[in-house]
């Protein structure tokens, strides 16, 4: 019963730690020594505040753009897809303005590196990779 209780909680600390550090290995991947490290810490703190309060308003939108189209309502959806166009767009340029700010700390070679690392976060599937959908 012991081993059971350690095992679950053993797949719980995986699971969550693998949601929370979704971007552990930019430290790595780019040879990040310690300060440009916490400076982009904090970069990823202020931005990802600004695009999960954005997204959340995306969201709501998005989903009174699909109840406008079920109800066939063309005005409507009219109405909502602007809406919802605009916020995509500036859920865009939130995630540019934090690449920007972070490949400011960076040499050429780590720029590189981060180049690979968009792209392969941009090619990424699922809920915490918006960028795909817009």
């Amino acid at each position: 019963m012991l081993k059971q209780i350690l095992n679950i909680a053993l797949l719980s600390l995986t699971v969550c730690s693998g949601i929370v550090l979704a971007d552990a290995p930019l430290k790595t991947a780019l040879g990040l020594d310690i300060e440009q490290a916490r400076r982009i810490d904090e970069i990823q703190s202020i931005y990802r505040r600004q695009y999960a309060a954005k997204r959340e308003v995306h969201n709501r939108e998005e989903r009174a753009l699909r109840r406008a189209r079920i109800a066939n309502d063309s005005k409507q959806i009219a109405v909502q897809e602007k809406i919802v166009s605009e916020l995509k767009a500036e859920l865009r340029q939130i995630t540019a303005s934090e690449d920007g700010a972070i490949r400011k700390l960076l040499t050429p070679e780590q720029s590189k590196k981060f180049d690979d690392h968009i792209k392969t976060r941009n090619n990424m599937v699922g809920s915490s990779r918006d960028v795909r959908n817009q």
